[in-house]
């Protein structure tokens, strides 16, 4: 998914618009069968942080 794309053809029609209001909302979700170290976990919970996500999770926490 390119997300450049979806705000340029999406996004951006709703936004050109006077009183617009848009909110975006993203959902990741990735399966590994050997599941995630705590380096990984460590490294995406950070950057979620950094990226002003409400919450980053790892089933079994």
């Amino acid at each position: 998914m390119d997300f450049a794309q979806i705000v340029d053809e999406i996004i951006e029609q709703f936004t050109a618009r006077v009183g617009v209001d848009v909110s975006i909302s993203i959902d990741i979700q990735a399966k590994s069968t050997t599941g995630f170290d705590e380096n990984l976990q460590r490294t995406i919970k950070e950057n979620c942080s950094v990226l002003k996500f409400g919450s980053a999770e790892f089933e079994g926490e």
